[in-house]
C-alpha cells in the first residue's frame, strides 16, 4: 500500500461523512416516519380496525415510502461497507509505516 492510496482512502472518508450520517439517520428514523404515514391514512379510512390498517399499509404514500426506505437502506449499507474498507486501508498503511520505521 502506498501513500497515494492511503490519501485517497482518507479523502473518501472525509468526503462521505455527512452523506453517510444522513443516510444512516434516515434509516434509523424509519419506524417513526412509517408510524406517521400509517396513522394519517388510518385516520382517513373507514371500516373495521383491520380494514383501516390494511388501507393505511396499502396507501400509495406508504408504499412509496417503503420503496424509498429500501433504496436508502441499501445505499447506507453499501456506503458503510466502502467506508469500513477505507478505514482498513488506512490502518494497514499505518501498520506498514510503523513497521518500516521500526524495521
Amino acid at each position: 500500500m502506498d501513500d497515494e492510496k492511503m490519501e485517497d482512502s482518507k479523502l473518501f472518508l472525509a468526503e462521505t461523512d455527512e452523506e453517510f450520517a444522513r443516510k444512516s439517520a434516515y434509516v434509523k428514523m424509519a419506524p417513526f416516519y412509517a408510524k406517521i404515514i400509517k396513522a394519517k391514512h388510518f385516520l382517513d379510512s373507514h371500516g373495521t380496525v383491520a380494514e383501516r390498517e390494511s388501507k393505511a399499509y396499502d396507501s400509495k404514500e406508504f408504499r412509496e415510502y417503503i420503496r424509498k426506505l429500501d433504496e436508502a437502506t441499501v445505499d447506507a449499507d453499501v456506503l458503510e461497507a466502502k467506508r469500513e474498507s477505507a478505514k482498513r486501508e488506512v490502518d494497514i498503511w499505518r501498520t506498514l509505516s510503523a513497521n518500516r520505521r521500526n524495521g
